[in-house]
């Protein structure tokens, strides 16, 4: 993980967000690397997650501030509880946002018998 650009570790986030979770949310975040000069704004809308890269939105509903270690945690096991995250302003969405991510069984059969 920790040879992934910010963009593939969103692009990862994306495939994790459940559809389903998602439907009918609309919001923005400004996400912020604290350890390096990466920064990004995602939105989730339509069951989508889409992102810019070192952008910031006045729009967003929420700045999230976190160290890249965390986000790389975040991309493998969204249920662990994060370390180093501040959230300035609706922190409720990043929560929502976790909530809206997969969690993948790393052992699934490939072949079942």
């Amino acid at each position: 993980m920790s040879a992934m650009s910010l963009s593939q570790l969103l692009d990862y986030l994306a495939v994790r967000l459940n559809g389903q979770k998602a439907n009918g949310e609309d919001f923005r975040m400004n996400l912020i690397i604290n350890d390096t000069a990466d920064k990004a704004t995602v939105q989730v809308k339509n069951s989508v997650l889409v992102y810019w890269l070192d952008e910031s939105s006045t729009e967003a509903n929420v700045t999230v501030y976190m160290p890249r270690e965390t986000l790389e945690q975040l991309a493998l096991d969204p249920s662990i509880p994060l370390a180093g995250v501040i959230a300035i302003g609706d922190s409720s969405v990043f929560e929502r946002f976790i909530g809206m991510l997969d969690v993948f069984d790393p052992g699934f059969n490939i072949v079942l018998p």
